[in-house]
């Protein structure tokens, strides 16, 4: 079933603070929009069979954290990979999802089993960043506190994953340094991942970065050190994010950025961590085109939330437009979810210019 953008109404409190927080992501188009602003919201092509210039991207953090951090997961993993797998029946599988806390295991499987023939992830537990802390860390480094699980190794891989339907040519991989995290988020060793998918369309691979940052209240430290560890996080993402993606690349940035309501975090993560890019939850919040009801209502949840964004940008040869946004993975008619965090995809149009 295809789904327009538009009539969205969330509340004023929302909207102010979410424009409060982003400054600059709705204002203008990026490298690869078309002149005149604003996206051309037309229908929502969900099968590339039906529009070869369509791509849809999902991200989702499916909450994929083992025991005894999480219990009876595997069911819920399971559904994931189920309801996947559905869309892919039904021609209206996302061409790449973007997954966070997919760790190994059942978290691992939902690639295979949702029928994606690429699939990479980012860092292992063993592929750890041993880069030394500056000597403005030395303080942060000194207060480690085994207790909060920092400084006793990494027991879970990133939980990064990328499925893609088109070839990947590239893999990038960062992992955090030990030492730049906080609480228990410092038992998983997260980072970022690159995969470069070559899309019908482009002559050259197109960049899906994925990346999970650390978390506040669920650190289990004070926000202070939480935040600080944050701070930490969002200067080896930019930088490598600036080192491995040339800036006239085409890229979409996704994944679970924790930034909540602290104005601190979106200080230090900045309003578009992805240079000249835009913020296909704020454009898709943006339209005046209609928009299914249930897919209003778990948009403006996880606006509410503020943590899980998807950037977006295109280039002087290939324009990436926004068309459409869905929720698949939302909130079910009984109030549960699959995951403590909802997945949606974006739909774009993409074409040489």
């Amino acid at each position: 079933m295809d789904r327009k953008l538009g009539n969205v109404r969330p509340s004023r409190v929302v909207t102010a603070f979410l424009l409060a927080l982003t400054p600059g992501l709705s204002a203008g188009p990026a490298a690869g929009q078309p002149p005149g602003g604003g996206s051309d919201y037309g229908s929502t092509a969900l099968s590339r069979h039906r529009a070869a210039n369509s791509l849809t991207v999902m991200s989702y953090n499916v909450e994929g954290l083992p025991a005894p951090a999480r219990f009876g997961r595997a069911a819920s993993l399971d559904r994931i990979a189920a309801h996947l797998a559905d869309l892919r029946q039904q021609g209206r599988e996302p061409d790449v999802v973007m997954l966070q806390e997919a760790f190994a295991g059942p978290g691992a499987r939902i690639a295979e089993e949702a029928g994606y023939r690429y699939v990479v992830a980012g860092p292992s537990a063993h592929a750890v960043n041993t880069a030394p802390a500056p000597a403005a860390a030395n303080r942060f480094v000194a207060a480690t506190s085994h207790l909060k699980g920092e400084g006793d190794g990494k027991w879970l891989d990133s939980g990064l994953r990328i499925l893609s339907d088109y070839p990947i040519t590239k893999v990038d991989r960062l992992a955090f340094p030990t030492w730049a995290c906080a609480g228990y988020d410092c038992l998983a060793n997260k980072g970022a991942l690159i995969a470069w998918v070559r899309i019908p369309g482009s002559a050259q691979p197109v960049a899906f970065i994925d990346t999970h940052l650390n978390s506040r209240a669920a650190s289990g430290v004070a926000q202070d050190r939480a935040d600080t560890a944050y701070a930490y996080q969002t200067v080896a993402l930019r930088q490598f994010i600036a080192e491995r993606v040339p800036a006239h690349a085409v890229a979409f940035l996704g994944g679970d950025f924790n930034t909540g309501r602290a104005k601190v975090r979106w200080h230090d993560l900045g309003a578009n961590p992805l240079t000249q890019s835009r913020n296909s939850l704020l454009d898709a919040f943006a339209s005046e085109h209609t928009l299914a009801q249930d897919d209003r209502r778990n948009m403006e949840a996880i606006l509410r939330r503020a943590k899980d964004w998807l950037f977006y940008r295109g280039n002087m040869r290939l324009s990436v437009t926004l068309t459409g946004f869905e929720v698949p993975f939302g909130v079910r008619a009984d109030g549960s979810s699959l995951s403590d965090h909802l997945g949606y995809e974006a739909h774009y149009r993409v074409w040489g210019v």
